[in-house]
């Protein structure tokens, strides 16, 4: 299990950092009944849409590519669990 473990934490800090240097920004307002205006992707803390009025990360959107890597963390911390090679006394022919 602590293969499942440390795979798996490990894939979330990889993807989560590079989530956060191409997060998704919006120019819509909080609370806003309008439709997202997409800006495009940047990290959280670039000012590459600093002279767009209202821009922000899109939380909605962060969120949901949050999930999907989280999901991609799982999925690759199981497959190195099942597929690895069974050593010393995990080794069913000792």
């Amino acid at each position: 299990m602590k293969t499942l473990y440390s795979v798996t934490s490990f894939a979330l800090l990889i993807g989560l950092a590079i989530l956060c240097c191409f997060a998704p920004w919006t120019t819509t307002p909080v609370g806003s009944p309008a439709a997202h205006d997409s800006l495009g992707y940047a990290a959280i803390w670039s000012q590459r849409f600093a002279a767009v009025a209202g821009a922000r990360v899109d939380p909605g959107a962060f969120m949901i590519l949050a999930g999907v890597v989280a999901f991609f963390a799982i999925v690759i911390g199981a497959a190195a669990y099942f597929f690895r090679a069974k050593r010393g006394s995990e080794r069913e022919d000792v």
